[in-house]
């Protein structure tokens, strides 16, 4: 009996967990949300902050606002910051001085807060899950990891244990999985499968090997862009030593348009 009210309650709550997880926290804008979305953001619906970050920098290194540095390292390039480009490729450029690994400008405030502020314009379109809810979410799995090992710790039969088994699988899914609701999801199915042909481009074609980059990530990045991937370190952890970089806001060079 103990085993069925405990399986039942784990279930009961992940169920709802999973409600809460997918469900969109703001409605829809109307008109063809791919259309308008950057690929920044595209990156950041697919992969969280880092995703946004990656294609902020390719967007740079592109434009040749960036390049790779010394000991997997982003540097200033020659170029200004290109016009139009996304708010958090801006940030990027405005707080990069020198040698610094991708993850450490990553986490710079200035950066941060850019991609907090695209988050948040992916909330109210439906896509992402607030990170408030996302907490909720957590709160209600907490108790659904302790199904297994009650069941197992009460010696009922093997059926109840096989169910505790099944939800903590499942909790551990939307525990670690991205915050994507069911609509952000199809939407990046739909752009991944409309843009299949930009896993092809190359350097020449900047705009589509940008859209690469958003959609599929690091194998995008390691079969189109090899050589500035490894010696910039956009896909590894940055050094134990902490490096020397600049701070401020800076100066723009050229506006971003809007």
């Amino acid at each position: 009996m103990f085993n069925a009210v405990s399986a039942g309650a784990a279930w009961l709550l992940l169920l709802t967990a999973a409600a809460l997880r997918l469900r969109p926290c703001g409605q829809p804008a109307p008109g063809r949300l791919d259309r308008r979305l950057s690929p920044a953001a595209l990156g950041l619906l697919r992969a969280g902050a880092r995703g946004a970050a990656q294609t902020g920098l390719v967007e740079l290194y592109l434009a040749g606002s960036v390049r790779a540095g010394w000991r997997q390292t982003v540097r200033p390039g020659e170029a200004r910051l290109p016009r139009g480009c996304s708010e958090v490729a801006r940030a990027q450029y405005h707080v990069l001085y020198g040698p610094l690994h991708p993850r450490r400008l990553q986490g710079i405030e200035r950066v941060r807060d850019a991609i907090r502020r695209m988050s948040a314009e992916l909330e109210r379109a439906g896509l992402l899950v607030s990170r408030r809810r996302a907490w909720v979410v957590r709160g209600l799995l907490l108790p659904v990891f302790a199904a297994a090992p009650l069941a197992a710790a009460a010696g009922g039969r093997t059926a109840w244990m096989v169910l505790g088994l099944l939800a903590d699988a499942a909790a551990v899914t939307l525990w670690a999985g991205p915050r994507r609701t069911l609509s952000g999801a199809a939407l990046l199915t739909r752009m991944r499968r409309d843009h299949e042909g930009a896993r092809r481009a190359t350097e020449h074609r900047p705009d589509e090997l940008l859209m690469s980059v958003a959609l599929f990530g690091a194998p995008a990045l390691r079969a189109q862009l090899p050589r500035f991937t490894e010696e910039s370190g956009l896909l590894t952890r940055p050094p134990r030593e902490p490096m020397d970089r600049g701070g401020g806001s800076g100066e723009a060079f050229a506006s971003c348009g809007g």
